[in-house]
């Protein structure tokens, strides 16, 4: 009997790496092609997706210091294209989406600062689901993240709120990835300055705040996939042979 338990032991976790081995040599997608090669990101969006405030968008922005960041932990590149630009609304994601390509590994969209002047909330969120949409048709496997912007010092700051839960809203309603950067920030005004260079924009100090949220996020998300697909059924394993 002994013997027959240590044979079944022995296949099975003969099984298990099998499976483990499988599920490694899957082809990556999205984000997660960071474990094995690089990934070709796009970013839109308005003046902080452009790392405005940063002493050195190209070596102190947070795009930058997610790059350093990831790169330290998968010895992988982020190749950045970077579509966003300072004073524009969603719409101008819009019309810059139409250039994402198919090879798309991933896109950050950062806006809305600029549109809580413009659009309420609902207006906003139909725009940004449209956005997400078109992201999707243009590049299926790409993983989508939706940051929602770093509070600002300002009497008006409350028209964010709206906005912060319109993005929060369509991100799970589309199955995108929420960074809400928002909520890492200090809330007090007072606390909330030494992040901020002119009250709306990071300084350094902010966006490296902002990068180190976004990497702990990818990191759980790229952790999570990989839990995924370890973890496969022998009989699904065996199923596929």
């Amino acid at each position: 009997m002994k013997k027959i338990i240590i044979v079944l032991l022995i296949v099975l976790l003969g099984s298990a790496m099998v499976v483990a081995t499988f599920a490694k040599d899957q082809n990556l997608t999205g984000i997660t092609k960071l474990r094995n090669g690089t990934v070709n990101a796009v970013i839109l969006g308005d003046s902080i997706a452009v790392s405005q405030g940063a002493s050195d968008p190209l070596t102190t922005g947070w795009n930058s210091e997610l790059k350093t960041s990831l790169f330290n932990k998968y010895a992988n590149n982020i190749v950045w294209d970077n579509k966003a630009s300072a004073g524009h609304l969603i719409d101008y994601s819009l019309q810059r989406a139409t250039e994402i390509v198919s090879t798309t590994d991933a896109v950050f969209i950062c806006s809305g600062r600029i549109d809580r002047n413009f659009d309420t909330p609902d207006q906003f969120g139909k725009k940004y689901a449209q956005l997400i949409n078109d992201i999707k048709s243009r590049a299926p496997n790409a993983d989508i993240f939706c940051i929602v912007e770093p509070p600002m010092i300002s009497s008006d700051e409350s028209l964010f709120l709206g906005i912060r839960t319109a993005i929060i809203d369509v991100s799970a309603n589309t199955g995108s990835n929420l960074l809400d950067v928002w909520s890492t920030f200090p809330q007090n005004q007072v606390d909330l300055v030494e992040y901020l260079l002119d009250g709306l924009h990071p300084n350094d100090k902010g966006y490296k705040l902002m990068s180190d949220y976004i990497y702990n996020q990818i990191v759980k998300v790229i952790n999570e996939v990989k839990r995924r697909k370890t973890v496969i059924p022998i009989q699904q394993f065996f199923s596929i042979h």
